[in-house]
């Protein structure tokens, strides 16, 4: 027995030295096709910069340096794509390597700079390697500017944001009864009260301007198209431009409308390529309140991500924001920069705060609104029509599921179905429901004259 077990000993050591060379030898051929440059990951870095919301990081010069670490590098290219884009890039800078594998270039920032910038690495045996991006914006620097004003103007812009940002957003249109109580209170603008605030109705195409809690005035927009939606949630307006230039981005759209641009160019205030018109309002990340191009853009998916808005509401819009803020910038200034390239900058210490929602199923003043789902959200189910019925009082468990399909189907692509919940109450709903086109612009689209009837007329449009 002793013997036997010398010899699977044996064996076993034999087969162990085996496994063991050729593991050693798997390790070396492998080793041996591993360029040091291919096992590092490379990084990119940008200053100078500050924390923003999330991963945003927010440029505090107008120009800032770009580094790369990626030792055996060749040659980097760093690329750009703007927040509104998912699949198209630019190139910002090719540079080649300086000393311990860094490779540093400067890059001067436009005003709406708002995207993922990254760099792709190109090494001598061939091979390419790619950083994580970075969220970089530009801080405008009108508003670097006006917060020099004292030594704690950087601090206290901070607290503004932060301030600003708690706020809670809803998904929910300001509009609705369960917000309001079934009454919106309206009233004139009042000069000096900072309490204001901008909410974005998309489905409706609605901006509506409010001061301590009561409704201002109610326009009529324009929104992104569904290949670029816009984006739902809560921003922060620090600033509105007068006479505004324009720098294309690297989009397929500006290709397709602005054939007589190139990516980058500055486009002057007052050029005829320059989309924006006489005012814009950045809400942040290169999304933009701007003039509308035509009338008909009200009541459409036509933009690039922005809120599009008729030229003398934006003017309304923008001095009344002036007017309750109560900044030292005087109609007749206004007034010049309207008739003139000028450019006036009106900066905001205190954000404005501007809730973006998409709520397609609205109770407002006892009344359903049934709004277009028109970025194809699935929103206009029965199961949240029902949701939205027991709010207001229904017995939800007494409304068939054929009667809310044929409610939702008559919303369209310029109309919205709105019917008094007391008709729904009694069984009346498609027979006293009405169509009602969702902007003066919408019956355009439609070609229906017929149906050129104002609709709610107390909102102010």
């Amino acid at each position: 027995m002793g013997r036997i077990s010398t010899n699977k000993s044996a064996a076993l050591t034999f087969f162990l030295g085996i496994f063991a060379f050729v593991s050693a030898c798997s390790t070396v051929s492998q080793n041996s096709n591993t360029s040091p440059q291919a096992s590092a990951h490379p990084t990119i870095e940008v200053t100078p910069v500050q924390q923003g919301d999330g991963s945003w990081k927010i440029a505090t010069a107008d120009t800032v340096t770009l580094t790369v670490n990626a030792t055996g590098a060749k040659s980097a290219r760093v690329l750009y794509r703007p927040i509104v884009e998912t699949d198209r890039h630019v190139v910002l800078k090719t540079i080649n390597p300086a000393k311990d594998g860094k490779l540093s270039a400067s890059l001067k920032l436009v005003a709406d700079f708002a995207g993922e910038v990254w760099a792709e690495i190109s090494y001598a045996d061939g091979t390419k390697k790619e950083t994580e991006p970075i969220e970089l914006a530009a801080q405008s620097s009108d508003v670097a500017q006006s917060a020099q004003g004292t030594a704690n103007a950087g601090q206290a812009n901070a607290n503004a944001n932060a301030n600003a940002n708690a706020a809670a957003a809803s998904p929910e249109s300001a509009r609705s009864d369960k917000f309001t109580g079934g009454k919106i209170d309206r009233a004139s603008l009042q000069p000096g009260q900072a309490d204001i605030k901008i909410t974005v109705d998309v489905p409706a195409f609605h901006l509506t301007l409010w001061q301590n809690g009561k409704e201002v005035k109610t326009y009529e927009v324009g929104v992104g198209m569904k290949k670029y939606p816009i984006v739902i949630g809560q921003r922060r307006v620090t600033q509105v431009i007068w006479n505004p230039e324009w720098v294309p981005p690297d989009s397929e759209w500006v290709s397709e409308s602005h054939s007589d641009v190139e990516v980058g160019e500055h486009v002057p205030a007052g050029d005829k390529r320059n989309p924006l018109g006489k005012i814009k309002i950045p809400l942040g990340d290169g999304f933009l309140i701007h003039q509308a191009a035509r009338p008909t853009d009200l009541g459409h998916l036509v933009s690039h991500g922005c809120v599009r808005v008729r030229k003398e509401d934006l003017l309304d819009l923008a001095s009344s924001i002036v007017t309750a803020r109560g900044l030292s910038i005087s109609k007749e200034q206004i007034d010049h920069a309207m008739k003139s390239t000028d450019r006036l900058v009106a900066a905001l210490k205190t954000p404005v705060v501007v809730d973006i929602n998409y709520d397609t199923l609205v109770i407002e003043g006892g009344v359903l609104h049934i709004y277009p789902d028109v970025y194809g959200r699935d929103t206009n189910t029965v199961e949240n029509l029902r949701a939205e019925l027991q709010t207001a009082g229904l017995d939800a468990s007494r409304l068939d599921d054929a009667t809310l399909k044929q409610m939702l189907d008559r919303a369209n692509p310029n109309e919205e179905f709105a019917v008094n919940v007391a008709d729904i109450k009694s069984g009346n709903a498609l027979m006293a429901g009405q169509l009602r086109p969702l902007t003066s612009q919408s019956v355009v689209a439609k070609k229906a004259p017929a149906k050129t009837k104002a609709r709610r007329g107390t909102r102010g449009r």
